[in-house]
């Protein structure tokens, strides 16, 4: 008879998770997405951190978050088809730097 493997590999649960208690003294601030997306500034140091630190898919992430408002509109000044930069951004796309240079380009342009 054939033995049977089995996975010693836990499942992920998010009730396993620790509940962390803040600090009542801390002083939480909301967070704003959309606002943050629109200052170039701030975009522009999160996209460059991610470059610093290596985290090449933080990067796309940041970049396919702040160029999610109209790709349309960014692939025709970048004279590229929108699957191109749909491709470019997508997690199994494989961009090439002067694809994602084009795409950065136009977009602050």
């Amino acid at each position: 008879m054939l033995k049977r493997k089995t996975s010693k590999k836990r499942g992920f649960s998010l009730n396993d998770m620790p509940t962390l208690q803040v600090n009542k003294k801390a002083k939480l601030q909301k967070h704003d997405a959309q606002s943050f997306f629109q200052d170039f500034d701030k975009v522009g140091t999160a996209l460059l951190e991610s470059l610093i630190q290596n985290d090449t898919e933080a990067f796309i992430e940041i970049l396919d978050a702040y160029l999610k408002v109209n790709r349309t509109k960014i692939a025709k000044k970048a004279k590229m088809s929108r699957s191109t930069v749909q491709q470019a951004l997508s997690r199994k796309g494989n961009p090439t730097l002067r694809t994602i240079a084009r795409i950065v380009h136009e977009s602050v342009a």
